[in-house]
């Protein structure tokens, strides 16, 4: 009797041991749903800037077609580019591990002759420029 006394005590301390690892893994769970929430809204978020900073890239392409400068709007496409490779670096890991798949990323950028760093720089360069005309 004893035998089964004993047996007894260590199902109830395992069924404890159990709604406890219940417990902590339900609120890591809540944390996770609102990490991932965070991370939806900021993407969104930058999707929105993003499609603003086109629309006025796209604006800035027209009055430099319509005036002849289209060694601009060459750099004007390096830019979003660059644009366009950053958002990936910066968010398709993300969106791939939260199960997404590529279909809500923008696609790759071409590759360009110029190395990563140069494009950058040429394209701050070309932004700086921008500023100081307007």
């Amino acid at each position: 009797m004893s035998g089964s006394i004993a047996s007894y005590d260590q199902l109830v301390r395992q069924v404890e041991a159990l709604k406890k690892e219940n417990s902590h893994l339900r609120r890591e769970l809540e944390d996770n749903s609102n990490h991932l929430s965070k991370l939806e809204n900021e993407t969104s978020d930058m999707k929105e800037v993003l499609k603003h900073l086109q629309g006025k890239l796209e604006q800035e392409a027209r009055v430099m077609v319509s005036s002849g400068q289209t060694e601009v709007l060459d750099q004007l496409k390096a830019l979003q580019m660059d644009i366009t490779s950053l958002y990936n670096l910066k968010f398709a890991p993300e969106v791939m591990s939260t199960g997404r798949g590529t279909e809500e990323s923008p696609p790759a950028p071409a590759p360009h002759r110029d190395g990563p760093g140069e494009l950058g720089r040429a394209t701050f360069r070309m932004l700086e420029e921008l500023d100081r005309e307007r």
